[in-house]
C-alpha cells in the first residue's frame, strides 16, 4: 500500500527539503569564502557626510565615533585619538586629585576639522587654564548632532569625572537628510537585533553584503537630490539640550552653550537656523550661561570674519584661537563656581 502523504507528513519533508538546500548554500559559501559586508562607517556617510574619515569607526549607539588609538593624518594635519575616543593625548582615569577638568562637546568645529590636534580651540583652552589646575580635553566629533553628543555625553561622563562641559552644537541638527537621527537610531537597533541572531551564517552574511552594496550605489545615485527631513528637528533639538543638561546636573557638571558660529562674508548676512533661537531660549529658560562667539557669530557685528574660517562652519587657527580667547573667562567662572 503506497503511502498516505498527510498534511503533517508533506510539512516535514518539505521543511527537510528546504533546510537541505539551505544546508547546502552555506556550505558552498563557507567553502567559496565570502567577502565581508561594506563597513557600518561606510553606510554612515550617507546619513552626513560625502568624505572618507580615516579616524572614523562604525558605532552602533552613535552612528559613528573616533577610532581610540588612532595616529595619523588627515587634510595634511596631525590627527591623534585617545583611548577613550577624544581627539588629543591620554587622559588620565582616575582623574588627579586637586584637578578640574572640562570636556569640549560638539561636532566638527570643536572636533577641529582642517586643523590640528595642538590648534583647536580646546587645546588652545587648555594652554591658557593650566596654570589654574584646569585641563580640557576635545570631545568634539565630526558630523555629530545633539541627538549623538547626549548619548556621548553619558558614555563619557562617568570616567572622565567632569566639572564643567561646553556644548557647541546645532548646524548638523538643521541639515536634512533622507531621516531623522531618532528614525535612523531605531532602524540600526532593528538591523542590530537580527544580525545578532544571524551575524554566524555565512549565507546571511553574503546576502547582507550584496545588499549593503547595492544600498551604497542607489545612495550614490541618489545623493544629488535635497532629502527634505532635518536630522534633528528644532523640537526634537530642544528636548536633546534638555536632556543634556540634566544629565550634567545629574552629574555635578556645569553646562555651558556656545553660540552657533559661521563665516559673513563682507555685506552678507547668512540666515541662522531655528535651532539658533532654540539655544538661546533653552539657555535663559534652564539658566545655562550661552557664550557669545563674537566676531564669529553672525549676529550683532557688521563686516566680514573670513580670515576666521576655512569654509562657511569650520575655523581656522586664528578661528580656533579667538574661540579660545572668548570661552576663558566664561569657563573658568564656571569652574570656580559652586554647582
Amino acid at each position: 500500500m503506497p503511502p498516505q502523504f498527510t498534511a503533517r507528513r508533506s510539512f516535514w519533508l518539505a521543511s527537510i527539503i528546504v533546510l537541505g538546500i539551505l544546508g547546502g548554500a552555506e556550505l558552498m559559501v563557507r567553502l567559496v569564502g565570502v567577502e565581508p559586508p561594506v563597513a557600518p562607517a561606510i553606510v554612515a556617510r550617507t546619513v552626513d557626510v560625502d568624505v572618507d574619515f580615516p579616524f572614523m569607526r562604525a558605532d552602533p549607539e552613535l552612528f559613528w565615533s573616533p577610532r581610540p588609538g588612532f595616529r595619523g593624518a588627515f587634510l595634511g594635519h596631525p590627527v591623534s585619538i585617545d583611548a577613550l575616543g577624544l581627539r588629543g593625548p591620554e587622559v588620565a582615569q582616575p582623574k588627579p586629585a586637586g584637578r578640574r577638568r572640562l570636556a569640549c562637546f560638539g561636532d566638527s568645529i570643536t572636533f577641529g576639522y582642517g586643523v590640528g590636534d595642538e590648534e583647536t580651540y580646546a587645546a588652545v583652552l587648555g594652554r591658557e587654564l593650566e596654570a589654574a589646575g584646569v585641563e580640557v580635553v576635545n570631545a568634539g566629533v565630526t558630523g555629530y548632532t545633539t541627538h549623538q553628543v547626549r548619548l556621548l555625553l553619558r558614555r563619557l561622563a562617568p570616567a572622565l569625572q567632569l566639572d564643567v562641559a561646553t556644548f557647541c552644537i546645532g548646524w548638523n541638527d538643521a541639515s536634512r537628510r533622507p531621516v531623522d537621527d531618532r528614525t535612523y537610531a531605531r532602524r540600526i537597533r532593528a538591523a542590530a537585533a537580527l544580525d545578532g541572531l544571524a551575524r554566524h551564517l555565512h549565507l546571511y552574511r553574503a546576502a547582507k553584503s550584496l545588499y549593503l552594496r547595492s544600498m551604497m550605489r542607489r545612495a550614490e545615485r541618489e545623493w544629488d537630490t535635497p532629502p527634505s527631513q532635518e536630522r534633528v528637528p528644532a523640537e526634537q533639538y530642544r528636548e536633546n539640550l534638555h536632556a543634556i543638561v540634566a544629565e550634567c546636573r545629574r552629574r555635578g557638571v556645569q553646562p555651558v552653550f556656545l553660540a552657533l558660529p559661521r563665516r559673513r562674508r563682507q555685506g552678507e548676512t547668512p540666515p541662522l537656523p531655528a535651532q539658533a533661537a532654540v539655544l538661546a531660549e533653552t539657555a535663559a529658560e534652564l539658566r545655562v550661561p550661552l557664550v557669545d562667539v563674537g566676531e564669529l557669530g553672525l549676529t550683532g557685528h557688521v563686516g566680514s570674519n573670513e580670515a576666521y574660517f576655512i569654509d562657511n562652519l569650520h575655523l581656522s587657527v586664528e578661528g580656533h584661537r579667538y574661540l579660545a580667547e572668548r570661552l576663558a573667562p566664561s569657563v573658568s567662572s564656571a569652574v570656580q563656581s559652586p554647582r
